[in-house]
């Protein structure tokens, strides 16, 4: 937004563009929203079904996350408008680091975000609805809100759909301490 504010460059309004964008980022914000207050209610109600699949947890394991990351990159986006040159203003191109910084936090730190709720976090789900659990990861995208999700092949899912091979929760075999691949 820094880079929006302080652009040189004079516009009489909004662009089609511009809208569009805006929208998409409150598309983002709704998103975000309503995963918290879904996943809020949920424990509320004493966290019936052992994980959340209400609302927009049936089409997504993280709205939330998704939400966040669509928001930055709504914003880098939108910033497009106020560059000098386009696609050659460097300014612009700078704007790229906070959704791909957002992205590091929620995807890549082990403190947070996907790594902490992915992985060996999943633990409790197998050792209590282990079939039931397994499905919903099939079925559900990792981020974004979709239908369809249990379509798509597994190249995909690994790559352009970021459900990593990380995320997924190894047990340990109990003879030996190793890792068993289910």
């Amino acid at each position: 937004m820094l880079f929006v504010n302080s652009s040189q460059v004079n516009k009489p309004g909004f662009s089609a563009y511009d809208i569009a964008f805006a929208i998409l980022f409150c598309a983002g914000v709704l998103i975000e929203i309503l995963a918290d207050i879904q996943k809020a209610l949920w424990v509320k109600r004493g966290r019936k079904g052992d994980f959340c699949t209400d609302g927009v947890w049936s089409v997504s394991r993280h709205p939330n996350y998704f939400g966040e990351i669509f928001q930055w990159w709504c914003l880098f986006a939108f910033s497009y408008s106020s560059s000098n040159n386009g696609y050659t203003d460097p300014l612009w191109w700078v704007g790229i680091l906070s959704p791909l910084f957002t992205m590091q936090i929620l995807m890549t730190m082990e403190p947070t975000g996907l790594c902490n709720a992915e992985g060996k976090n999943l633990k409790r789900y197998y050792e209590k609805c282990p079939e039931r659990y397994s499905k919903y990861r099939k079925n559900t995208s990792i981020l974004f809100p979709m239908i369809g999700y249990k379509y798509v092949p597994m190249f995909l899912k690994r790559t352009i759909f970021f459900d990593f091979e990380k995320y997924e929760y190894k047990p340990k075999s109990e003879s030996d301490g190793s890792v068993k691949n289910e």
